[in-house]
């Protein structure tokens, strides 16, 4: 394993994936474009190859790449089935986009600073085009002060709040909707909201990251570094390219990179930034604790997309031997079934294995234990305690938690 190259890791999977990696890009170099001539005239299993690409949420990307590259090589009813998914992903990317607009205008009448990011935005800044990112949803951030203003925003425009993770009656969730603290005890950090008619959903957040991950990048600094995007002919509020990429690199850890996409998200910001400061990133990277973090991030994109990085940018990432294991192990998962691969606390192993500071690992693993979730306001749901109890009370109801599966298993 130690031995092992994320190139010898990804060289042991199917034609099909190859075919995906090299075409999950926005720009196919020469090189790359004869070789997917070369894999295109091999006998390839199109349905599977959709299928990966759905799951790896790379459809767009692929479709793009084969109709303006290759269409004389692809079979006509293949082309045809990715182009109905196309435009279907567009018209949906287009809808979100539009709701996005609105929002942010009934936001600006409150007098309430909204942060969009990922989703379109991220589209519209990276990739250039709104229609070649599959997004189902939208996140837009706020200052914490304003979640219950932002919230009530939401609901007065038909929204509903989606209570996920745990299962309520009718009157506890009126009691959580109705709650001004329980914002405290989402984990995520994030309300989903939902549109009955629309179907569309749409997070609000109050930090980029959730508290419990302990890689602090939503400060107050955050706001005060952005760059503006057009969308629909609107020009909004985007986080610097910088800023940009320690999210991605955040999120992608978060959840154990699973998702092809995310390290296109990455690439594609590398790509459609070449005036990135590099040395402004890393140090606010070093800075939060989080170098090995950006550093993962940046040799996905480079061994698995073929990312071009800064020398001195690459030559300081292979001063930490970590980084290379970590980046074989996400190669040997992505393909795999996620919900196989990532049991028996093993997300919790590699979110501590990613933190170079032990006061990193510590903190997350304080965080993981104390932090409240619904599930311990669910105890009692119909009850409005200060936030502070159920710091006391999480530990308390682990702890019997698993002295019961004992009793249980041992009667």
């Amino acid at each position: 394993m130690h031995n092992l190259t994320v190139e010898t890791a990804l060289s042991q999977t199917s034609i099909e994936i190859e075919v995906l990696l090299c075409c999950a890009k926005t720009v196919i170099e020469s090189e790359t474009a004869d070789h997917i001539r070369e894999l295109l005239a091999k006998n390839i299993n199109w349905d599977k190859l959709i299928e990966i690409a759905q799951q790896q949420r790379v459809l767009p990307l692929l479709y793009s790449s084969l109709s303006k590259n290759f269409s004389e090589v692809v079979p006509k009813a293949i082309l045809s089935k990715l182009r109905l998914d196309f435009l279907a992903q567009t018209r949906r990317s287009l809808l979100l986009s539009g709701e996005l607009v609105r929002l942010l205008n009934l936001f600006a009448e409150e007098k309430i600073s909204v942060l969009p990011f990922k989703g379109p935005v991220l589209a519209a800044s990276a990739y250039g085009n709104l229609s070649l990112r599959q997004f189902s949803d939208l996140d837009i951030l706020v200052h914490p002060k304003d979640v219950e203003k932002a919230k009530q925003i939401f609901l007065s425009q038909g929204y509903n709040m989606k209570i996920e993770r745990i299962e309520v009656t009718q009157e506890q969730k009126a009691a959580f909707v109705r709650s001004q603290s329980i914002h405290k005890l989402v984990r995520e950090a994030a309300y989903p909201f939902i549109h009955p008619e629309t179907e569309l959903v749409v997070e609000l957040h109050w930090g980029v990251m959730p508290n419990y991950f302990s890689f602090p990048i939503d400060s107050e600094a955050l706001w005060q570094d952005l760059e503006p995007v057009t969308i629909a002919g609107k020009s909004v509020p985007n986080l610097s390219p910088e800023n940009t990429l320690l999210m991605l690199a955040g999120h992608g850890t978060k959840d154990c990179w699973t998702n092809l996409a995310r390290i296109c998200d990455v690439a594609e910001l590398i790509r459609s930034h070449p005036q990135l400061n590099w040395q402004k990133l890393m140090e606010i990277a070093r800075i939060k604790g989080g170098q090995r973090i950006l550093f993962l991030a940046l040799t996905l994109a480079r061994n698995i997309l073929g990312t071009a990085l800064p020398n001195e940018v690459w030559q300081k990432i292979q001063t930490d031997p970590k980084v290379s294991l970590l980046a074989v192990e996400v190669s040997q998962n992505l393909f795999q079934n996620t919900d196989d691969s990532l049991k028996d606390g093993k997300v919790t192993r590699f979110h501590l294995s990613i933190r170079e500071r032990v006061q990193d690992k510590i903190l997350y693993s304080l965080r993981l234990a104390t932090t409240p979730t619904t599930s311990d306001w669910l105890v009692l749901p119909l009850v409005e305690f200060p936030a502070f109890v159920y710091y006391l009370l999480r530990p308390i109801r682990l702890v019997g938690g698993q002295l019961l599966k004992k009793i249980n298993h041992n009667s």
